[in-house]
C-alpha cells in the first residue's frame, strides 16, 4: 500500500487510525496450535532453519520500521514460509503485509491461516482479515471480521471503535454502489507510463496529446539518495506524448522542475501554460512553472494567502486564470485535508483563501481537487462522504451561489482501494486518474477512462503493458447516463498566433468573452517560441475572441456555441498586422439588430478594445467603415453600412476618443471578404472594420 507522505495525499486507504502494534509484543503471544521456528522442531534440517530464521530477521528489520516497508518484508517471510507454512505468526506477519502492498488478494490465504494455527496469535488479527476482505469487495465477510474485532474492544478504545465502525460503512457503501455499476472502459496506460513503483498524480494536455505525472521509479544513478521515511525514490515529474496511437516512453522533466528532493504534479492551467507543482519545504507548499520560449521555467512559490504553516499539495484554475482551487491542512479546517479557493483581485494579488465548506470539506481528507474549466464542476478525492473505502473520486456543481452535495463516481471507477487525481481533457468523453487497483504494474498507476453509452456492457482491463480498447473505446463513446460524470458538449480551440508579414510565432494574448454577459471567460498566453495556444469552451455561450499583442492591432473574432450539443474541436490560425498606416482589421464582435444601425449589448466588450487601442496609441487616426452582403439595393446597403459605422463612431467619441481621430464610411456591399452565395459566405461579409489612416 502506498502512502505518499510527502505530497499530502496521505494515498493508502483504509488503514485507519489503527496503526502498527508493538513488534517486540508480538513475541510474547502464544502461538498456540501449528509448527512454530523453535530450533528443537526441525533436528532433521538445522542448515534450512538456520536459513529460514536468518530470512525472518531480514523481514523483521523491515517490519519493525512500519508499513511503508512491509513491502519489501514480503519475498523474506515468503521465503521462510516456504520452509515452514505451519507458523501462525509468520502467516499472520505476511497478510497483514500484503495488506499494505500489491498483493492483498493473497492476503486473506494468509490470516485465515494464522488465526486456523492459534486464533489468538494476534490482538488485531480479526481486524487486518477484515481489511483482507475489504480490499478484495467481500463485503459481507469483511463486516464479520470487522465485528469480531469490535467485540474485542474495550470502551476506552475511542479511536479504534470508530475506525472499525466507519470501516463497516464503507463495505455498506461499496455493496450498494456495486449493484449498479456504471458504463466505463478502464484501461492502463502501460509500460510507457506505470512502472513496477506507483505513478499518480497525472496532468492532461487539453487536446489529450501530453500527460505530466509523477514517479517515485528508482533512481538511474545508484548513488542518488532515497527518502529516509519509507525506502522509495524520491518523487519527480515524467511527461509522454501520445502519438501514433501509443505514448512515447516517459521521461524525467529534469531541471529547473525536478531538484534532488520531492518534485510532485499538482495542478495545470487549462492553456497548458502553468504547471503547479508540489515541494517538501515549509511543510509542503505550491509553486508555479510558466513556459518562456518553448520551456518551463524556474517555480516559483505561490503566494502567503495561498501557501501556509499547513500542507498545500493540489491545485487547479479556471480557464479565466481567476479562481484557484487548492488542497490544505491549514489550521481552521473542517477536517485534516479541505478544499480552499483564492481569487485574483483587479491588481493581480491573490486574495484570502476562503474554504469551500461543510458540503465539500469532512473530518476526513479531501484531496486531489479538479476543476473543470467552466468553473462550474468540481472533482475531488476524499475519505469521507460515501466513500468504499479510503479515497473515492467525488463529483459537485456549483449552482445558485452553493455547491451540490458530492456524488460518489461509482463502482468501477471507485475501489474500495486509493482512486484520486481525477483529471479531464477538452473531450469530455475520457477522463485519466490514478488507482491503486488489483493486477496493475505497481502500487499505483495510472488508468484511463473512457464513458460508455447505456447498452456497452462494463469492462475493466488492468492488464499492464497494453493499451487495448483505447482507440476503439473513445470511437463508441456516449455520454454515461448512470452517473453524470462528463458532458461532452464542449469545444476546444486551438490554432497559432503569427506576425502578418514575416509570419514569426508571437507572444499574445488571447480572450474569451460572454458577450452576453460582457465577462470575461478565459485570458491566456500563447507560446512565445511557438505562437501556439489552446483553450477549453463551454456550450450554450456566444464568445467574442480578442488576439492582442504589443504593436499589433488586436485580431477579432466570433465563436457562437449557444446551440451546440456535442463535442467539436475548432482550429483558428490568426496573424496580427504591425500598427502601421493602411493596416486594418475586422471587427467580429460588433452587433446590430437586423436592418437597423443602433449597436447591440453584445458589442460593448468589442468596443470597449477599440478604446483600450486608441488610448494606449493616442497619435493614430482610424476609419471606422461598414459593410454588407449582396442583399438588398445598393443605395439600401450604403446607408445601412455608413449608418451603421457613424453608430460606432459616435460611441467611440462619447467615450472619450477625439472625433478628429475618427471618421466613418459605409461601403455596402463592396469589397465582399467571402462568397456572397453562402449564408457562412453573406455572414463574413456583414462586417464592421477598423483601418489606421495616420500615425
Amino acid at each position: 500500500m502506498s502512502y505518499k507522505v510527502y505530497k499530502g495525499y496521505k494515498i493508502g486507504k483504509g488503514i485507519g487510525l489503527l496503526l502498527i502494534l508493538c513488534f517486540m509484543g508480538f513475541t510474547q503471544l502464544s502461538w498456540g496450535q501449528g509448527k512454530e521456528f523453535v530450533k528443537k522442531n526441525f533436528k532433521d534440517n538445522p542448515k534450512g532453519y538456520r536459513k529460514a530464521m536468518d530470512s525472518i530477521k531480514k523481514g523483521d528489520s523491515y517490519y519493525i520500521r512500519g508499513s511503508h516497508f512491509y513491502r519489501n518484508a514480503i519475498p523474506y517471510y515468503l521465503s521462510a514460509e516456504n520452509f515452514n507454512p505451519d507458523d501462525a505468526m509468520l502467516n499472520y506477519k505476511i497478510g497483514k503485509c500484503m495488506v499494505y502492498s500489491s498483493y492483498k488478494k493473497r492476503a486473506t490465504t494468509y490470516l485465515e491461516k494464522a488465526i486456523q494455527l492459534n486464533p489468538v496469535i494476534a490482538v488485531d488479527v480479526h481486524y487486518y482479515l477484515g481489511r483482507a476482505y475489504h480490499l478484495n469487495m467481500d463485503w459481507e465477510k469483511a463486516k464479520q471480521e470487522y465485528n469480531t474485532y469490535l467485540q474485542s474492544l474495550t470502551v476506552d478504545k475511542v479511536t479504534e471503535i470508530n475506525d472499525v465502525r466507519k470501516k463497516i460503512e464503507e463495505c455498506n457503501n461499496g455493496k450498494l454502489l456495486c449493484q449498479t455499476p456504471i458504463r466505463v472502459h478502464i484501461d492502463n496506460l502501460g509500460a510507457a507510463i506505470n512502472t513496477k513503483y506507483s505513478e499518480y498524480g497525472p496532468l492532461i494536455s487539453s487536446n489529450d496529446s501530453e500527460i505530466i505525472f509523477t514517479s517515485r521509479a528508482a533512481p538511474l544513478s545508484p548513488k542518488a539518495k532515497t527518502d529516509p521515511i519509507d525506502g522509495e525514490s524520491f518523487e519527480h515529474l515524467f511527461v509522454s506524448y501520445y502519438k501514433k496511437g501509443e505514448w512515447t516512453p516517459s521521461v524525467s522533466m529534469g531541471s529547473p522542475l525536478n531538484n534532488k528532493s520531492h518534485d510532485a504534479t499538482a495542478g495545470l492551467s487549462p492553456d497548458g501554460q502553468t504547471l503547479y507543482i508540489y515541494r517538501v519545504k515549509n511543510n509542503g507548499d505550491i509553486y508555479a512553472s510558466h513556459i518562456i520560449n518553448a520551456k518551463w521555467a524556474k517555480p516559483k512559490r505561490m503566494s502567503h494567502l495561498i501557501n501556509s504553516v499547513g500542507k498545500e499539495s493540489s491545485a487547479s484554475i479556471t480557464a479565466d486564470g481567476k479562481i484557484l482551487y487548492f488542497t490544505s491542512d491549514r489550521p481552521g479546517g473542517y477536517g485534516r485535508g479541505d478544499i480552499y479557493k483564492s481569487t485574483l483581485d483587479d491588481k493581480g494579488r491573490w486574495t484570502i483563501a476562503q474554504n469551500l465548506g461543510p458540503s465539500i470539506n469532512t473530518l476526513y481528507d479531501e484531496e486531489s481537487v479538479f476543476i473543470q474549466p467552466d468553473g462550474k464542476t468540481l472533482y475531488f478525492s476524499s475519505l469521507g462522504h460515501n466513500t468504499m473505502g479510503g479515497y473515492d473520486i467525488f463529483k459537485s456543481s456549483f449552482d445558485n451561489g452553493q455547491w451540490s452535495a458530492p456524488e460518489n463516481l461509482g463502482y468501477p471507477i471507485n475501489t474500495p482501494d486509493d482512486d484520486a487525481f481525477f483529471v479531464m481533457p477538452a473531450n469530455t468523453k475520457h477522463a485519466y486518474y490514478s488507482s491503486s487497483q488489483q493486477g496493475g504494474t505497481g502500487e499505483m498507476d495510472i488508468y484511463m477512462i473512457t464513458f460508455l453509452g447505456p447498452e456497452k456492457p462494463v469492462v475493466i482491463s488492468t492488464t499492464p503493458n497494453t493499451l487495448s480498447g483505447i482507440t476503439s473505446n473513445i470511437a463508441d463513446v456516449m455520454t454515461n447516463e448512470a452517473v453524470s460524470v462528463a458532458v461532452s458538449n464542449k469545444a476546444l480551440l486551438t490554432g497559432i498566433v503569427v506576425d502578418s508579414e514575416t509570419h514569426k510565432p508571437l507572444l499574445a494574448s488571447v480572450e474569451l468573452v460572454d458577450n452576453k454577459k460582457n465577462k470575461v471567460v478565459a485570458d491566456i498566453t500563447t507560446d512565445s517560441t511557438t505562437g501556439k495556444y489552446s483553450i477549453t469552451l463551454s456550450s450554450g455561450i456566444n464568445y467574442g475572441i480578442a488576439v492582442k499583442a504589443n504593436n499589433y492591432l488586436f485580431y477579432s473574432a466570433n465563436v457562437d456555441l449557444t446551440d451546440s450539443s456535442h463535442y467539436r474541436e475548432i482550429q483558428k490560425n490568426i496573424t496580427l498586422q504591425a500598427l502601421a498606416v493602411g493596416s486594418h482589421m475586422a471587427l467580429r464582435n460588433i452587433f446590430f439588430d437586423y436592418n437597423k444601425s443602433t449597436l447591440r449589448k453584445e458589442s460593448t466588450p468589442e468596443i470597449q478594445r477599440v478604446i483600450d487601442l486608441l488610448k494606449q496609441y493616442p497619435t493614430i487616426t482610424v476609419e471606422i467603415a461598414g459593410y454588407t452582403d449582396n442583399k438588398g439595393g445598393a443605395t439600401y446597403n450604403l446607408n445601412l453600412s455608413a449608418a451603421r459605422a457613424k453608430s460606432v463612431v459616435t460611441y467611440l467619441v462619447a467615450h472619450g476618443i477625439g472625433a478628429k481621430r475618427l471618421t466613418s464610411k459605409g461601403y455596402g456591399s463592396a469589397n465582399p471578404v467571402a462568397d456572397n452565395t453562402t449564408d457562412e459566405g453573406r455572414q463574413m461579409n456583414r462586417r464592421t472594420e477598423f483601418k489606421i489612416t495616420g500615425r
